[in-house]
């Protein structure tokens, strides 16, 4: 998404992860327990998530919820709600809880799922859609999450390309799937491969059509749909303790908002860099305040400095600073702006306290999905989590399963 100017203006449903209001911000979903996992749940099991968002509205909301199925290409299935949901189809989100000790005052809204009241019964893609009251078309925000059901055997691995000329910059995904004892009429239109790096979904692939088929199994053999590029390793930044400057950090600064402000380092120019091996986490964001840990209520707001040196500026479209703290995705406040001077991009965002990776992302004018190249280069070298996912057409309940989920590691398989 390119984050223009009505990114909060319109309040049609779209079926992503999307915010409607604007005084909501760090909106997280994931497993309980384990704040940088995926959300995916196992059907049947104990798993829950965990939806969490603030909000900077001083008085407190009547908010409810409810989750829509959604088929493989994420538009919503044929299933009423009485099909996939066991218990009432809408509930009521807790009562919010006012921050404490942050400069930046904020109510935070917390809800499980699967709960006493609700819980799906069919695997797949789900929506999970906040609204005021009881009105429905009164949104607040929607995000994604998956239930899967682990039935379908899937043999991935990431390799080196064939092609010659990409084989210093791309990754393949290579993959098997097998399928015994479901039935699969038309492997090639009934069951959907979708593949996404470091859960991005804003470059899903898809359309995977296998080269081999063997009784229940099909082999992809390199798909041309299933070659990344690398890109570069993340950018880490730690704001977990405001009392001293850590990871690329350079002072601090008081906001006109009266709110603290990191000033970071200039960045590091990577495109023509060799590789250079360094940890991160594939461009995940922990809220976390180390002064009061395990406690999201007391993390502060704080506005981030960023700058990007450069020797010109980039014609053809905008450099926006990316990752989990942008929803991977190009948002208006996350753009950067061109300072000559300086020579370099700028950007002054504001972002809940916490360790957050960041990756400076080009998107070139009309287009949908940005270049993490461009800017940072790309390296086969470099570590990366892929999610294997495989959709199974169920043509009596008319919707798409999920009934595969295979998580690969580029450096350990």
């Amino acid at each position: 998404m390119s984050g223009g100017d009505d990114y909060y203006s319109a309040q049609e449903l779209r079926y992503e992860d999307h915010i409607y209001s604007p005084t909501v911000h760090t909106v997280q979903v994931f497993k309980k327990g384990f704040e940088l996992s995926p959300p995916i749940i196992g059907l049947g099991t104990t798993d829950q998530l965990v939806l969490r968002f603030d909000d900077f509205s001083p008085d407190p909301q009547n908010l409810s919820f409810t989750v829509v199925h959604c088929n493989a290409d994420w538009q919503p299935s044929d299933l009423a709600p009485g099909q996939y949901l066991q218990g009432v189809p809408m509930d009521f989100i807790p009562s919010a809880r006012q921050s404490f000790n942050t400069l930046q005052p904020f109510l935070e809204y917390e809800v499980e799922f699967p709960n006493e009241f609700m819980r799906p019964t069919v695997a797949g893609n789900y929506l999970f859609k906040v609204y005021r009251g009881t009105d429905q078309d009164d949104l607040v925000l929607t995000r994604r999450f998956m239930v899967f059901e682990d039935r379908i055997q899937i043999d991935a691995r990431v390799v080196p390309t064939r092609d010659v000329e990409r084989r210093d910059l791309d990754q393949q995904v290579d993959l098997t799937v097998r399928y015994p004892g479901i039935p699969v009429p038309d492997p090639f239109s009934d069951l959907h491969v979708v593949v996404l790096q470091n859960n991005r979904w804003d470059d899903v692939r898809t359309g995977f059509r296998p080269k081999f088929i063997r009784d229940a199994e099909l082999v992809y053999d390199h798909p041309k749909e299933g070659l990344f590029a690398g890109s570069n390793e993340w950018r880490g930044v730690d704001l977990k303790n405001l009392r001293y400057s850590t990871l690329h950090v350079s002072h601090y600064l008081t906001s006109p908002e009266g709110l603290e402000e990191p000033v970071l380092l200039p960045a590091e120019k990577r495109e023509f860099k060799v590789y250079l091996d360094q940890r991160d986490i594939n461009g995940k964001y922990l809220v976390k305040n180390d002064q009061v840990p395990d406690d999201p209520l007391s993390a502060d707001y704080v506005y981030v400095d960023f700058t990007l040196p450069r020797t010109y500026e980039q014609p053809g479209g905008d450099v926006y600073v990316y990752g989990a703290i942008s929803d991977f995705q190009c948002k208006k406040e996350f753009r950067c702006t061109w300072d000559a001077q300086k020579k370099a991009y700028t950007a002054r965002v504001l972002i809940k306290q916490g360790y957050f990776d960041h990756l400076y992302a080009f998107l070139p004018n009309g287009a949908t999905s940005p270049d993490l190249c461009l800017l940072e280069g790309s390296h086969f070298q470099t570590e990366n989590d892929y999610t294997v996912l495989v959709y199974v057409r169920d043509y009596q309940l008319r919707c798409d399963r999920l009934m595969g989920l295979r998580f690969v590691n580029s450096r350990n398989g």
